[in-house]
């Protein structure tokens, strides 16, 4: 199983130093993917528990990849998750092709169509369209990566013989993961996706049950949509690591319940018109061997990556900076080695045809050393 690592992109903190110090750790350490989160607009309410400096996506990985091109290194890049419906299909398309490109081919999308009823008003969305609308979506994409000129008419899109001009790296075009639950969200990634996102509380037998059920509906849909080899999984684990036994078991919440509500720990599928959602960000205290035993677990399941999502809030004397690179040194030292080494060749089926999307190499088997100015430093 490979792993990744969540970005802070939300983070006021991660900016310039921030942003290289993260990635030359996470470099260092042997991160297979970095992993961006995605809001555009969000509440006074839920700055609070959703982050305080959210970048815009595309933007934020465009600028950590130069940073990782430069330290000598190609991670995957992926999204847990991207709202499909928040960017029209075709400046979408455009964004994307051109990520991937200065990326060297390394983009997987995380896919999603969102539910933050008020993100959706602000930009002027329908919520209730979410699911056509990332559908087709994904179909226009889809069309304007894999042909020079095209063409497509929807009901949310529609053109005629035109082209995007830049041409995604990776063919015949990015991975795309999606991360919903039900039949129907199985159902589209068994017609038009390369794998899903999908994360089972492995101290819940009820909810390990229920992911293996889901994963075996999935790959049957998968067969009988003519779809080759199987789809490949990826997990977000959110965490606080520890080495004291003492603090394994406590849960560390930030955010802000509006006035006059209650939040219970579970969200509701929909806000009731005027109120607002609760965002609390939870995050368990758990021993570092405990968080082994997840992750075997998880590869057991057959999770082919794991995000990581570490914290990085002020905590007993450490700043958000010094947070995230403890939690990342926690992860090097007592969790990594602890797990077997993922080299394999990832394949996976686009359209009825396996494919290997990331030019069939090891993903870190390209690293080179940090670059600066016209000259290699090989002390870095």
């Amino acid at each position: 199983m490979k792993i990744g690592l969540m970005m802070p992109n939300y983070a006021r903190w991660f900016r310039d130093d921030g942003v290289w110090d993260t990635c030359l750790k996470a470099k260092e350490i042997g991160f297979d993917a970095l992993s961006f989160v995605d809001h555009v607009v969000i509440t006074r309410a839920h700055y609070a528990g959703m982050g305080n400096g959210y970048m815009e996506q595309y933007m934020a990985m465009a600028y950590v990849a130069a940073v990782t091109n430069a330290q000598g290194w190609k991670p995957v890049f992926t999204q847990t998750v991207n709202v499909i419906p928040y960017r029209p299909a075709v400046l979408q398309a455009k964004m994307t092709a051109t990520l991937d490109s200065l990326s060297g081919g390394r983009l997987m999308i995380g896919a999603g169509s969102g539910y933050q009823e008020k993100e959706f008003e602000a930009l002027g969305l329908d919520i209730t369209k979410r699911g056509a609308q990332t559908r087709e979506y994904v179909e226009t994409m889809r069309e304007l990566w894999k042909n020079q000129v095209a063409s497509f008419h929807g009901e949310f899109t529609d053109f005629s013989d035109m082209t995007i001009s830049v041409r995604p790296t990776t063919q015949p075009y990015p991975p795309i993961l999606y991360g919903s639950h039900g039949a129907r969200p199985r159902q589209d990634i068994a017609n038009m996706y390369q794998g899903n996102i999908q994360s089972p509380n492995h101290k819940d037998p009820a909810s390990v049950k229920k992911y293996q059920e889901d994963i075996a509906d999935l790959e049957r849909r998968w067969k009988e949509a003519g779809r080759q080899g199987r789809p490949y999984q990826m997990s977000l684990n959110m965490v606080h690591l520890t080495t004291d036994k003492a603090e394994a078991g406590e849960t560390i919440t930030k955010g802000v319940v509006p006035a006059g509500q209650e939040f219970n720990g579970q969200q509701p599928e929909r806000m009731a018109e005027g109120e607002e959602r609760v965002y609390m960000s939870n995050y368990n205290v758990t021993h570092v061997d405990d968080y082994v035993d997840k992750l075997r677990q998880q590869e057991e399941l057959g999770m082919d990556m794991a995000i990581i999502w570490l914290p990085c809030y002020n905590f007993r004397g450490m700043n958000n900076k010094q947070m995230q690179l403890h939690q990342m040194d926690l992860v090097a030292e007592h969790v990594l080695p602890k797990l077997s080494k993922d080299s394999s060749i990832v394949e996976m089926d686009f359209e009825g045809k396996l494919y290997r999307p990331w030019g069939g190499d090891d993903l870190r088997a390209n690293d080179k050393p940090i670059r600066t100015g016209m000259t290699m430093d090989t002390t870095a």
